[in-house]
This record gives C-alpha cells, sequence and structure tokens, in this order.
C-alpha cells in the first residue's frame, strides 16, 4: 500500500543491475542498519525507495540487514512487501512481526484470524493480550472483561491497559510501553484518548499515519498526527483534506482551507506569511495546489507571486511554477530576480550566468544587508556543486572551508568511503552514505557546507536529476 512520496518533482533511475557492484559487503552490513527512517526531503526518500528496491543478495541471509530491510519497507508503508520478505527470511520472532504489520495496516479482521489461530497452539501473553482486544472488538465485551481479569494476575500493567476499553475513566499516562507497539498503539486509539504532542514527536511514520487514519482518536490528534505523516510521506494529501473540513476554522489550517476556496490575494497573502515562518509551504503544495490553480496571475495577485512559485515547485505543477515565474519576471522584474535560482534549478532553459548571478547579488544586498554575503555564499556553493554556474564571491563572502576543515565537518572515514565511491561510480554505495550520513536531521537544519559535499558525490555517480532537486529542495527550506 503505498503512499504519496513527493512534494519536489522527482525522476529516479530505472533499476541498475549494477547497482551494488564494487561495494564491499561489509561497507554494506556496517551502513544499511543506519539509514534514516524519517525522512521529511521527498527527493532523499525517492533515493531510499531506490537503495531498498536494490536488495543485496549477498546479505539476505545476514538478520541484521534483512531486519534493516524490514524496516525500511514498514517505515515506507509498503506493508505487502514487508510481509513477503518475513515470510521468506529465518528472523526470529516471526508471528510477532506479522502481526506489527496488520495493526499498522489496520486490518484488524485478519489480525484477529491470526490470533484465534495461534492462541489455540500456544499459550502466549502476547497473543492473550491481543486475543482480549478481538474479544472487545467482536463485540464480546463480557468474555473480554473476563479474560483481562484473569490476565491481571499475571501481567497488571497490560491488563490495566487493556481496562481502558471497558472503563473510559481510566486515563492511563501515554508512554514507551504503548509507543513501541502498534498493537497497544491501536487499543489506545481505541479508547478514544488524546496523545500529547511531545509524544507524537517521537513516534515512527507509520504509527504517525496509524493514527491519522483511525476515527475513534480526538480530531486535534488525528490532524497532528496527520501533518506529520504527510510530511514524512506516509499520509495521503486526499486523507489530509478531508481532514481538514472537520476542523475548527480558527486554526491555521482550516483558515487556509477556508481561502483556497474562493482564493484572494487579502486572505491568503499573510497565510502564506506564516506558512513560510513555520516552514508549511511544501505541506500547502501538497495539499492545496490543486484549489490554488485555479487562481491565475493578475496585477492584483502579484504580491502571492514569490509563495505560488514555490508552492507549485513543491507539488510537481511545473508548467504552472513557470507561468508564475514568467508573469512575475515580466510584472516586477527587480523582485522576481529573488527566485530565479529557483527557476533555474527548476528549469535549465531559463537562463542563468554570470549577469544572472550578479543582479541576484544586488538584490541580496538591498533586501538582506545583513545577511546578504552569506546567502550568496549558499547558493554560490549549492551551485558549484552540482556543475552550475555560481559567478564571484561578493566583497566580504566567506571562503570554503579548506580540505581539513571540511574533513572536521564529518566522520573521515565515511568521507573517504563517499570519495572513493564516488569516484569508481558506485551508485549504491554514494546512495547508502548520503543517506547515512545527512539522517533524519531535516533539510533546513543543514549548513550548505555540510550538504555541498553529498551533493556533489550524487552529481559526479550520475544522480544529476536527483542533485539537482535536492538543491532545490535545500534553498527552498532555507527561504533563499
Amino acid at each position: 500500500m503505498k503512499q504519496d512520496q513527493a512534494t519536489v518533482p522527482s525522476a529516479l533511475p530505472q533499476t541498475l543491475p549494477e547497482f551494488w557492484e564494487g561495494t564491499p559487503p561489509s561497507v554494506i552490513e556496517t551502513y544499511f542498519p543506519k539509514v534514516p527512517l524519517v525522512l521529511t526531503s521527498p527527493v532523499l526518500r525517492g533515493l531510499r525507495t531506490q537503495l531498498v528496491k536494490e536488495k543485496y543478495t549477498e546479505l539476505l541471509e545476514s538478520l541484521a540487514y534483512e531486519k534493516a530491510l524490514l524496516s525500511l519497507l514498514i517505515a515506507e508503508g509498503e506493508w505487502e512487501q514487508a510481509t513477503e520478505l518475513l515470510m521468506e527470511t529465518a528472523l526470529p520472532e516471526k508471528e510477532p512481526l506479522l502481526l506489527d504489520l496488520l495493526w499498522f495496516d489496520r486490518d484488524s479482521r485478519k489480525a484477529c484470524e491470526k490470533i484465534t489461530n495461534l492462541i489455540r497452539t500456544a499459550s502466549n501473553a502476547e497473543w492473550k493480550q491481543q486475543n482480549i482486544y478481538c474479544l472487545y472488538l467482536n463485540g464480546e465485551g463480557e468474555r473480554a472483561k473476563i479474560a483481562a481479569e484473569v490476565l491481571s494476575e499475571s501481567n497488571p500493567r497490560a491488563a490495566e491497559f487493556l481496562s481502558t476499553l471497558f472503563n473510559p475513566s481510566s486515563k492511563p499516562p501515554f508512554d514507551e510501553f504503548i509507543a513501541k507497539s502498534s498493537f497497544f498503539l491501536a487499543v489506545w486509539l481505541e479508547s478514544q484518548q488524546d496523545i500529547p504532542e511531545a509524544e507524537l514527536n517521537k513516534l515512527s511514520s507509520s504509527s504517525l499515519a496509524l493514527i491519522a487514519r483511525s476515527e475513534k482518536a480526538p480530531l486535534p490528534t488525528r490532524l497532528l498526527a496527520a501533518e506529520k505523516a504527510l510530511q514524512q510521506g506516509l499520509f495521503k494529501s486526499e486523507a489530509f483534506l478531508v481532514l481538514l473540513k472537520e476542523a475548527s476554522h480558527t486554526g491555521f489550517w482550516g483558515q487556509f482551507m477556508e481561502a483556497s476556496k474562493s482564493p484572494r490575494t487579502e486572505a491568503l497573502l499573510p497565510l502564506f506569511e506564516r506558512a513560510a515562518q513555520e516552514k508549511k509551504i511544501g505541506l500547502i503544495g501538497q495539499v492545496f495546489s490543486s484549489s490554488l490553480s485555479s487562481l491565475n496571475p493578475s496585477l492584483e495577485t502579484l504580491p502571492l507571486a514569490p509563495f505560488m512559485i514555490q508552492v507549485f515547485l513543491q507539488s510537481d505543477k511545473k508548467e504552472l511554477a513557470k507561468k508564475w515565474g514568467a508573469f512575475f519576471m515580466r510584472e516586477a522584474p527587480d523582485e522576481a530576480i529573488a527566485v530565479l535560482p529557483l527557476l533555474h534549478l527548476a528549469f535549465p532553459e531559463i537562463k542563468w550566468g554570470e549577469s544572472q548571478i550578479q543582479a541576484w547579488q544586488a538584490y541580496e544586498r538591498r533586501t538582506h544587508p545583513t545577511q546578504a554575503t552569506q546567502r550568496s555564499y549558499a547558493l554560490r556553493r549549492i551551485l558549484d556543486a552540482i556543475s552550475e554556474p555560481s559567478g564571484q564571491p561578493m566583497k566580504g563572502e566567506p571562503s570554503p572551508p579548506s580540505w581539513r576543515q571540511e574533513k572536521a565537518l564529518f566522520d573521515a572515514q565515511v568521507v573517504g568511503l563517499l570519495e572513493s565511491a564516488a569516484d569508481s561510480k558506485r551508485k549504491g554505495e554514494v546512495l547508502l552514505l548520503v543517506l547515512v550520513t545527512l539522517g533524519e536531521t531535516p533539510l533546513h537544519e543543514y549548513s550548505v557546507d555540510k550538504l555541498a559535499p553529498f551533493l556533489k558525490a550524487l552529481y559526479k555517480v550520475g544522480y544529476k536529476e536527483e542533485a539537482r532537486l535536492l538543491a532545490l529542495e535545500y534553498l527552498l527550506a532555507k527561504g533563499l
């Protein structure tokens, strides 16, 4: 069951028969288990999908590798593939893992059928707990209560928690006991209890998607979980829009939904400005790009142009982004120069050379006098990493780190492996090391000096389009 993934246009290459050629199994065995499970970057998620798709067959009997592969499939919402992998491998505790997948997928019917079969052959405490829930779901409340009372003698913690199904006044705390189990999370949601935002921030993408899709969870909890799951690629924008129809019009999303019904500049502009501050432009692109596409460029809507360009760049509506970009450059060329680097990355045919770079730098001096040199440095480093014209530095602009300083920014061993892999065109190894080193840190928190070497490696090994799109995504995230 594949979910939406892209908020930035992506074009991943087809399966490469020599994807892992030249990469030692020891490198994969060391770094594959470290591939991040939570990614807010659509481009990096696309690269992770490529990595998962190209299974390293020599390690398919390594339990560490298989467990990591299973975790990645779950993180991507690939329940069927995860189930197939489980059935083919020798991973221990296979039955609990298969049940986890069923609860994550909200397939309580199959989960309960499996529990019924398991409990006939094994007196397992975990099966007993899940059987109580299945009895409850099947409308056998009295039998479930009696089973919970019996369970309390051997496992009072679990019994107390399951009693929330029968006693709405019971309010146990939401803790790791619940957060680490798709089953206990399903029970928590069935009992219609809230989940604090601080706890939501700790949950996996799959758990967030489970909460967002639960009709029993309180709406504010569902909305928060849905926003995070959407950002992490495991919730559909259409489903988020359906949720918003039930939301209060006083919150940000409710306000934006109302404003998008009949888009007007005066209503949208303050919401766009707030979205930019809260790093939500990409989410707006995912959810509202269709309704916003009815808004035509005009002198009245000119103030919205920079936001509309960003929205459409991050929602795979490239022609609309180009349309608004051409309008903006025609009607307000002095201001439109600000988005020219973005447009050029999305549309290489848009002219970009020394004169455009100088005009952009002049704009930055005028609008961001205290940050202009740093912003110029960041853009020039990004462009240089993907072999684009980067122009001359501004007066007072920082210098790139020396070889020794750059090495200090990273794990020296990983950097050495990355450079060697890029030079030898070992595509799989480059993707693996890029993902592991960038990790789960959102792009806007990265310094340009940390990102540039990875863009350069991706570009060098042949992922030119991905490197370009990642550069675009980074500039959008940084507000450049």
